[in-house]
């Protein structure tokens, strides 16, 4: 039935059947069409900004919020009104100065109290909730909702202030506390034998199957797992007993969640997403314990999502190891795998930590690394010595507690399909009078740091006239960059290809490759280039140093931020005026075998599985680890 064949006899039910609106060009007619049939009611007015909340649009919704008038200090209700609306829309600060405002008015009022102090709950605030609420929880009555939840809250500051053995302070999240508790709960977890007969059932956890090189090195190696474990041939002397699985928070197109999809279901592995899994509470997985069920009950909202879908699951399928990749993905399984019992347990990491990439920072993080470290059958791996030595000083790990994990890469197929051949013949056209062709694959993203490789162009055709550019990649800073490149009149000089499954095709009609991030874990990209035959010049962002030969087969930037183009115009000229050696990349050279020994797909798959059979693996001596023990494998 549409709106205009439906009458409501109060604001309360035309407010919800806002709510449940879809559409937004309907809502918003509909939503116009209610306020001035209400008077412009607050409970019609409010749905739109919760929508705008709810869609994570929260400046937009904030702006709505001030731009209403809800009245002087002395409003009390439509003064709750605003502040919880700003509560939800992050404005933290400005909804906490309201309700003190409403509080200093009327310090016995219990509603405005325990409303504030429901919300200060939710933002991991137990200390200053406990403080609203100790005046007046005396006069909640027995059995009732506010007396509950006052008890709770009693209940968790006593639990937390014993297992911390000191008070808790006013700006902790106790919510990131209850997790570590929580987890220390695991420290004298007894294991049950993991995969006795072989490697055992594997489940393969990460965020999202996106173009990433996380998702590719994880997409690659549960096909290759289920490979061998359909061939029955042993990795490492070990056969793959158990089904592998693939399991990711969401793999949804609208997002760009699924671009290693099709190769994953292409190859038979099984994909499952937490996200259409059924919440369930920690007391219906088996936990009785009351002290580790009032923790559980209060975990950051990622790791809520976690133990409530995930949990179970792990329970349902009886995985002897979970490999939780990237710190987002670790976070939400950690837990969720020590109450299933999972005796194996990998955390992964895939870059620098959180601390030298701000955006991704996250206070959970340290918390979560350092209580997991504590906990039996727990393993962390890295892909890069650079990543494992940043981490174990960051969260104070210790060096053998990790292992390295190097990436797999395989030659790519110099094969283009008939758009990106019709392009380059267009480009090259157009630029015929290069002599020289210079090559970038990167996302268009900050930490790729894009404006920096425009710059590089610019500054390189100053004295190299006759050199054409290509990017291959896609990102939300690629039309920035476009312009970027039109200012400093170089746009007819470079092809951007944007996202290309041709990334091969496109290497083969390289001369030199540049890569200029600011951050990385182990650049796959480099990898692939070298294995194409391309030298390279990159900044040593992570692990980049480690998978390049010196002098041979690429140079390494002093710097990764503000790196100096002037050097890398250098080090380009370097390589291209003179020719490369005969054979530098032929089978059974240095530079061959420095790939083939450490990157090959073959040696990932062994020495994962290595890891996963936890036979102790050896501590050796990275050449690259300046003396200290890391086991690489």
């Amino acid at each position: 039935m549409g709106f205009a064949e439906m009458t409501f006899d109060n604001a309360r039910d035309a407010a919800q059947f806002l709510e449940t609106m879809e559409d937004d060009d309907a809502f918003e007619t509909s939503w116009a069409s209610l306020r001035a049939h209400f008077a412009d009611d607050d409970l019609i007015w409010q749905e739109k900004p919760r929508r705008l909340i709810r869609r994570r649009l929260f400046d937009e919704a904030i702006a709505l919020i001030d731009a209403r008038d809800f009245g002087d200090i002395t409003n009390r209700d439509r003064q709750v009104l605003k502040a919880d609306l700003l509560f939800w829309a992050r404005a933290h600060e400005r909804a906490g100065k309201i309700f003190d405002d409403l509080i200093a008015l009327s310090t016995d009022d219990q509603d405005v109290r325990l409303i504030y102090a429901k919300r200060l709950m939710q933002e991991g605030k137990l200390v200053k909730c406990r403080r609203l609420l100790e005046p007046v929880e005396d006069a909640f009555p027995s059995g009732t909702q506010a007396c509950r939840f006052s008890e709770h809250t009693r209940a968790l500051m006593a639990i937390l202030t014993a297992r911390e053995g000191r008070p808790l302070q006013e700006s902790e999240d106790a919510r990131i506390l209850a997790m570590k508790h929580a987890i220390r709960h695991f420290r004298d977890r007894t294991l049950r034998p993991a995969g006795t007969l072989g490697l055992g059932k594997i489940a393969l956890l990460t965020g999202g199957l996106g173009a990433g090189g996380a998702e590719r090195q994880i997409s690659r190696l549960a096909v290759e797992l289920e490979k061998a474990r359909l061939s029955g041939q042993p990795v490492s002397g070990m056969k793959v007993t158990g089904k592998v699985e693939l399991i990711v928070r969401a793999a949804d197109k609208g997002h760009g969640k699924d671009f290693f999809l099709p190769f994953i279901k292409e190859n038979g592995i099984s994909v499952q997403e937490i996200r259409h899994l059924e919440p369930v509470s920690a007391k219906s997985t088996g936990v009785t314990e009351p002290e580790l069920l009032a923790l559980l009950s209060y975990l950051p909202a990622s790791v809520t999502f976690g133990v409530e879908r995930l949990t179970p699951y792990l329970i349902e399928q009886k995985f002897d190891i979970v490999s939780a990749w990237q710190d987002g993905a670790c976070l939400f399984s950690a837990l969720a795998a020590l109450i299933a019992g999972v005796p194996h347990i990998q955390l992964v990491i895939r870059d620098l930590p959180p601390t030298m990439r701000r955006h991704f920072f996250r206070p959970d993080y340290e918390v979560l690394y350092r209580a997991m470290a504590e906990i039996p059958g727990v393993r962390f791996l890295s892909n890069s010595k650079a990543a494992a030595d940043a981490y174990s000083k960051w969260v104070d790990v210790p060096h053998d507690q990790f292992g390295i994990l190097y990436n797999g890469v395989e030659p790519m197929p110099a094969l283009g399909d008939r758009d990106a051949t019709a392009m380059w013949e267009e480009f090259r056209r157009r630029t015929s009078d290069a002599t020289r062709t210079i090559g970038g694959v990167f996302r268009f993203e900050t930490g790729k740091q894009p404006h920096v490789w425009i710059r590089f162009a610019a500054r390189y055709i100053r004295s190299h006239p006759g050199t054409r550019f290509i990017i291959v990649g896609g990102g939300s800073l690629l039309d920035q960059c476009r312009t970027l490149a039109s200012e400093l009149g170089v746009s007819e000089r470079i092809l951007f290809t944007d996202r290309s499954s041709c990334v091969g095709y496109w290497m083969s009609k390289m001369d030199i490759m540049v890569h200029l991030s600011r951050h990385e874990g182990l650049p796959n990209v480099l990898i692939e280039a070298q294995y194409m035959g391309l030298r390279v010049v990159a900044t040593p962002a992570g692990g980049t140093a480690e998978c390049i030969m010196d002098g041979v087969t690429g140079r390494v930037l002093p710097t990764c931020e503000e790196p100096d183009l002037e050097q890398a115009v250098a080090y380009v000229d370097e390589f291209l005026d003179q020719p490369a050696e005969d054979g530098l990349f032929a089978p059974g050279s240095p530079a061959a075998q420095f790939l083939d020994t450490n990157f090959s797909v073959a040696r990932m798959l062994g020495n994962f599985a290595t890891f996963c059979a936890d036979k102790g693996a050896p501590v050796m001596q990275n050449p690259l680890a300046d003396g200290k023990n890391i086991s690489v494998l």
